[in-house]
């Protein structure tokens, strides 16, 4: 199989060394150098994405330039990298090949090419070209939404993946452990505010709470935003107290910051016959979302299947979330809850969805 699939490169690689020689000036070549933006991914047959992890993976910026050298920006981290055209065709790296499916001085769309693979299952790349540069850019679409304003004029910034604290924390073997990595900050941070919070389980109730992070690793200005009990609402604020010991501070662009967090707790009745939520957060989603996988991989899918359905109902678009509920269902054997699942993907244009619900439900 690689020998095969080395093969097919050099008789490519020869073939376009040919037909580079005797067409310098390939239009799709110069068309393509600048600066482009992802607008969003789709497959090529025009159904959704279905993974929306394959999204937040995929270059957030391609930049061709002259000489078929080229950088992929993913959020903050750039790599360098060749390309190459021949025709519609499109060669990145080493082994990625795509077919450019349109190509204007406005517009860049490019889908995969891997053989004997239907189009459903071939991802469609969708770019906008842009004058701004890679700094701009991530500056205008990751940093700013999250810039807050003090009341001494200090900058402060929304809690994000960017700009964060690193947590001492964590429980027994982990204890101790300094997580800065945005995903683990979150979890370990929230789950031993919970668990010092110790709300009755059982009880339906609602918290939302903020607190800040400041340039010194001081934990301050903690603050009940929401309450469905105010008895319990010391108990939440000593809770977050708690963790003042574990936050070493926020830098960015080399400079130490001030950073708020928003955490909300959601309890018993409340949280299960919530009949819709009116926000979403993308923190909270995938919190929630990695908790479910997390039951998911240890077959507890009764657990697993409350937390998709609490993703389903904070994101009208959760396609992830209802894939993985429906696998849940069909794991506990309850096919009738795994084939509306499934159906309601397949009118949402999602072709796997569709052929799981012919496969499975119309027997």
């Amino acid at each position: 199989m690689k020998i095969g699939i080395l093969c097919t490169l050099l008789s490519f690689s020869f073939w376009l060394n040919a037909q580079t020689k005797t067409d310098s000036s390939d239009i799709n070549s110069r068309k393509l150098i600048g600066n482009w933006v992802k607008d969003y991914i789709d497959m090529k047959d025009g159904s959704r994405l279905s993974n929306p992890e394959i999204d937040k993976a995929t270059a957030t910026m391609l930049i061709f330039r002259k000489d078929n050298a080229g950088v992929i920006i993913l959020g903050k981290d750039a790599s360098p990298t060749i390309y190459v055209t021949v025709g519609d065709t499109l060669l990145v790296g080493r082994a990625a090949l795509y077919h450019i499916d349109k190509l204007t001085p406005y517009e860049l769309v490019f889908s995969q090419i891997i053989s004997n693979t239907p189009d459903y299952q071939l991802r469609r790349y969708h770019y906008l070209a842009t004058k701004e540069s890679a700094a701009d850019y991530f500056f205008r679409q990751f940093i700013k939404p999250n810039i807050r304003r003090q009341a001494n004029g200090d900058t402060l910034f929304a809690f994000n993946k960017y700009i964060f604290p690193r947590y001492k924390g964590g429980r027994d073997f982990f204890k101790g452990t300094i997580y800065d990595d945005f995903d683990d900050v979150y979890q370990f941070s929230y789950e031993d505010i919970e668990r010092n919070f110790n709300y009755p389980e059982r009880q339906a109730g609602l918290f939302k709470i903020a607190f800040q992070v400041s340039k010194d690793g001081v934990l301050k200005n903690v603050e009940i935003k929401e309450s469905s009990d105010s008895v319990y609402n010391n108990q939440l604020i000593k809770a977050v107290w708690q963790s003042r010991k574990s936050w070493l501070p926020a830098d960015y662009d080399g400079k130490l910051v001030d950073v708020v967090f928003n955490y909300e707790f959601r309890y018993g009745k409340e949280e299960e016959e919530e009949p819709i939520n009116d926000f979403y957060d993308e923190v909270v989603y995938e919190s929630i979302f990695k908790r479910a996988n997390k039951q998911f991989e240890l077959k507890n899918y009764g657990k697993a299947i409350k937390l998709y359905t609490k993703c389903v109902l904070m994101k009208d678009d959760a396609i992830d979330a209802l894939y993985k509920r429906a696998d849940c269902y069909f794991a506990l054997k309850i096919e009738k809850n795994a084939c509306s699942d499934w159906n309601y993907l397949s009118v949402r244009g999602q072709k796997k969805a569709e052929n799981l619900f012919i496969s499975h439900c119309l027997k």
